[in-house]
């Protein structure tokens, strides 16, 4: 009577540690699924160079004067916009700002992640966005970023390990004020307002290249365990993976012309029209 007596209590905690902990997968998955990918960055040394092999390929960038300086970071980008997201070549174009703002920011990655070249570490950024916008929800351990180029009160949230997980993706979490535009087809680009609708032609690619329906990274080194690896992992058509080199596999409109071009050595990228 005594081992039946004890045998249903072991069952009742074990149910009732199986309700607890489906209860906090439900809350963990609940999370990531109100995460979405933004935009993401390429570290690149010879913006020039790199942005030539996209455009060659038949991507059109926007204009370099009219390319988003990063005031205060010492840092800017070569862009390519998407219908539902964008790529950024980013790069430093002013030594002594961006020195200054690393130690001023020693918590950041940027100055590592712009050594690439030297210490291995991966190019990669991923900058995601939260549906109904809350810091609380971020599912990692954060640091707070303002700079001059944001807005007044206004602050990106970078993952901490991204300092010290360097074959890791840097992963930040943008505001709602610069999330991208999205949109669901060409035809969308018309909502633009009248007064930017020069804006809509970096939306359309001479390759027919739309939206983005997959991105896969692969990094050398690599713990999948980490909490941010697997918060990106848990996120819709992203996936990032182990290898033996630095790599982004950029999937557009699902492949559906069956073309791919391998941009490497030049830049760390293969794309898939």
């Amino acid at each position: 009577m005594n081992i039946c007596k004890h045998t249903l209590i072991l069952v009742l905690i074990f149910s009732l540690s199986s309700c607890r902990n489906e209860k906090n997968d439900i809350k963990t998955d609940t999370i990531a699924s109100d995460l979405q990918v933004d935009h993401f960055n390429i570290w690149v040394k010879n913006p020039k160079k790199v942005k030539e092999r996209l455009t060659d390929i038949g991507f059109t960038a926007v204009p370099d004067s009219l390319s988003k300086i990063h005031h205060g970071q010492g840092t800017t980008g070569r862009y390519f916009y998407f219908l539902n997201s964008y790529l950024e070549l980013i790069f430093v174009y002013d030594n002594n700002e961006f020195d200054t703002n690393n130690q001023l920011n020693n918590t950041l990655d940027f100055a590592e992640r712009a050594n690439f070249e030297k210490n291995g570490a991966s190019p990669f950024s991923i900058a995601l966005k939260l549906e109904d916008y809350d810091i609380k929800k971020i599912p990692f351990e954060k640091i707070k970023y303002h700079q001059d180029w944001m807005e007044e009160k206004s602050s990106i949230y970078s993952a901490k390990n991204s300092k010290t997980h360097l074959k890791e993706p840097s992963v930040f979490v943008v505001y709602p004020e610069i999330e991208s535009n999205t949109f669901e087809t060409l035809s969308d680009l018309n909502d633009i307002e009248e007064k930017y609708a020069f804006v809509r032609e970096w939306y359309k690619h001479k390759n027919g290249a739309k939206r983005i329906t997959n991105i896969v990274i692969t990094s050398t080194s690599l713990d999948l365990k980490t909490k941010t690896i697997k918060v990106l992992n848990g996120i819709e058509n992203l996936t990032i993976k182990g290898g033996k080199e630095h790599l982004m596999e950029l999937y557009f409109d699902h492949n559906v012309q069956g073309e791919v071009f391998d941009l490497r050595p030049e830049l760390p990228l293969i794309v898939y029209l």
